[in-house]
């Protein structure tokens, strides 16, 4: 019987995503259970929450084993369960876009590949770029992106492209097909129905921890000028 397709909670599946980053090194180390107690402190999360998400997994995919009681969660059914909920257990083809400095540092990056996004283009709109390679693949016009991805079947777009040019690619990528955008360029970008966008602001991020920063140093100044 196939698995009853349901749609997990954004947090759910973020979180999620978090335990198979745990999950995968106690494989490598051959431990073979894991209690959502110790997935829980590993992560902030409460084991009351930890197994609020697993029973997704259970129940949306063709896991037979929950967790038990005083043993845990079985590590390998657990991550084989949970790639298989989030779509990590299929390899998608991705693209490029953006040859910048971001760009090759993302090209750089082998945690794609290990998780199953391999990249199989890169463009970029500048001339001075076009034609040159940067580790196996080589740098194409922009001209190309639509025959590309429809030959492949593209499935995910990474755009790592100036603010100014990030809504006209990212019409260009919906146009052609993709299915799912990994946002780079400080800008919000509006896609066609569909199509998921994930953002990822460095700057915001950054902002967000000199804030916590900030709010950290404050309370500590209060906390003395009290003592």
């Amino acid at each position: 019987m196939p698995p009853t397709v349901r749609r997990i909670p954004r947090p759910t599946a973020q979180r999620l995503s978090l335990y198979l980053r745990e999950i995968q090194p106690l494989i490598a180390q051959g431990q073979p259970t894991l209690s959502s107690r110790e997935l829980g402190e590993k992560l902030g999360v409460s084991s009351a929450q930890v197994r609020k998400d697993l029973a997704w997994v259970v129940q949306s995919s063709q896991a037979t084993e929950a967790g038990r009681s005083g043993v845990g969660y079985n590590c390998v059914k657990m991550n084989e369960s949970i790639r298989q909920v989030i779509g990590a257990h299929r390899r998608r083809s991705t693209v490029l876009v953006g040859a910048g400095n971001i760009g090759r540092a993302l090209l750089a990056y082998g945690g794609f590949a290990q998780e199953g996004f391999s990249i199989t283009a890169i463009f970029d709109s500048s001339s001075r770029m076009q034609g040159k390679r940067i580790g196996t693949l080589m740098v194409q016009p922009m001209s190309a992106l639509r025959k590309v991805i429809r030959t492949n079947r593209v499935a995910i777009g990474i755009l790592a492209v100036p603010r100014s040019a990030a809504q006209n690619v990212a019409t260009q990528l919906c146009e052609a097909g993709i299915r799912g955008i990994l946002n780079f360029a400080p800008m919000r970008i509006s896609v066609t129905p569909g199509v998921s966008v994930t953002n990822i602001d460095m700057s915001v991020a950054l902002e967000q921890l000199s804030m916590d920063i900030s709010i950290h140093d404050q309370l500590r100044i209060n906390s003395e000028g009290a003592a």
